[in-house]
């Protein structure tokens, strides 16, 4: 059973069968050829998937997402950020990595982010004279923080499939967000030093800060609102999305009246094709984890693990590396819903600390959105920056390394994730 579904599904990619399809096709025909399963059994495997109370969230914060966005909120964001950075050398670039930080923390997906800040960052970056390569691959790196930096719909799908504390997923991606951002922001700084632009726009102002915090500042207090709840208890992370709708939806048609009844229509619309995928993929996804749990998969994969080596970090490193590769052909979610349920007993077992590798697992999603051949995060910024394919892949390097890094600094200082969720809500 297990061949016929890994060879189907491996056919139908070449192909050319959307993610979602292949998963599904390839699952049913093996039930069909492979098992005397009753084939009502995948439509239960797929109900079973999406029947989640946490998984809720994900819609939710997708909805929050383009309701914010189109509410504007980007660009007030933008302006707030410009007040804290532009003085600096190379700091339209950092504007646009903060942004992008800031706003992470408000849509929970990196595709929203980029579509949010990066077409905004775009033409003054141009205009100050940064190449479109570089700008495509800052804002590919910048708006890939949508997954780590909380709320985070990857962290969302972890717990959902895990049952650990959605909450302190939140709280462990701030650490390693918080410093790939810093990493893209030194990046910035060295190529304005290095071509000789974007030397800086006046002197800091404390007044001009001020200012533009004021105009920003129902926009800045979301994500504050989404965490603090999260972590207090007010509400859980399911009903912290519902919350960021509503608080959306005041903010952008009562507070700043940028949102108005025609738009609705379209952020829905927007919403719903994106909740669709998101829904589709764990809900047909599951469909493998039956067939892995029948064929006794997880058994196998510990049994292969452990005979290389029965030390965590040898065995996480290997999980982690897996994943790189498998997110470079796979989207990101599809990869994770067929992925985890296998692989996460095992590390639970070794006596790896699941918060540590929870938030690895996300920032290692985030890889295969930057590198071909799926890259979703690399083709949506070469479109906003316009840029080609062969010229946006040569900063792509840095972002990439850059990514890695942040891994190997958590998985040998678990600190990096583990100090602030530990002082917020307790070892």
């Amino acid at each position: 059973m297990l061949l016929i579904a890994g060879g189907f599904l491996i056919l139908f990619l070449i192909i050319g069968v959307p993610v979602s399809f292949a998963i599904g096709f390839s699952g049913v025909l093996a039930l069909m050829l492979g098992s005397d399963v009753p084939i009502f059994m995948a439509v239960q495997q797929m109900i079973r998937g999406i029947n989640s109370f946490p998984m809720m969230a994900g819609p939710l914060f997708i909805l929050a997402g383009e309701i914010l966005s189109g509410a504007q909120l980007s660009k007030r964001i933008l302006d707030f950020s410009r007040s804290l950075l532009s003085w600096m050398k190379g700091g339209l670039g950092m504007v646009c990595v903060l942004a992008n930080m800031i706003f992470a923390g408000i849509s929970g997906s990196g595709a929203a982010t980029m579509a949010a800040v990066g077409s905004l960052c775009t033409p003054e970056l141009k205009e100050s004279g940064y190449d479109r390569s570089f700008v495509a691959s800052l804002i590919a790196g910048s708006g890939s923080l949508g997954p780590i930096i909380p709320p985070s719909i990857n962290m969302i799908v972890f717990a959902s499939l895990t049952g650990f504390s959605v909450g302190k997923l939140f709280l462990g991606g701030l650490g390693p967000g918080i410093l790939i951002g810093l990493l893209l922001m030194g990046m910035c700084n060295w190529y304005a030093r290095r071509h000789k632009i974007d030397q800086g726009t006046g002197t800091f102002s404390l007044r001009e800060v001020g200012k533009s915090f004021s105009k920003a500042f129902f926009a800045l207090l979301t994500p504050l609102i989404i965490i603090g709840g999260v972590i207090t208890g007010v509400f859980t992370a399911t009903e912290s999305g519902i919350i960021a709708c509503l608080y959306g939806l005041v903010c952008g048609g009562f507070i700043y009246r940028t949102l108005h009844l025609k738009d609705l229509y379209k952020i829905f619309k927007r919403a719903i094709e994106s909740s669709a995928m998101l829904m589709m993929l764990m809900g047909i996804s599951n469909i493998y984890a039956y067939i892995f749990a029948k064929e006794n998969v997880g058994g196998a994969i510990k049994s292969i693990m452990l005979s290389i080596s029965t030390d965590p970090t040898v065995v996480v490193c290997i999980i982690i590396g897996l994943m790189l590769v498998i997110g470079c052909f796979m989207e990101t979610i599809a990869a994770m819903v067929v992925i985890l349920p296998v692989i996460y007993p095992i590390v639970l077992e070794l006596g790896v600390d699941p918060l540590v590798f929870g938030v690895l697992f996300s920032i290692a999603t985030v890889v295969g959105g930057l590198t071909p051949p799926v890259g979703l995060y690399l083709f949506i910024s070469m479109n906003i920056a316009d840029a080609p394919f062969k010229e946006a892949i040569r900063y792509t390097l840095p972002v990439v390394l850059f990514v890695l890094f942040t891994m190997i600094l958590t998985l040998f200082v678990p600190q990096v994730v583990t100090l602030i969720p530990n002082l917020l809500m307790g070892t």
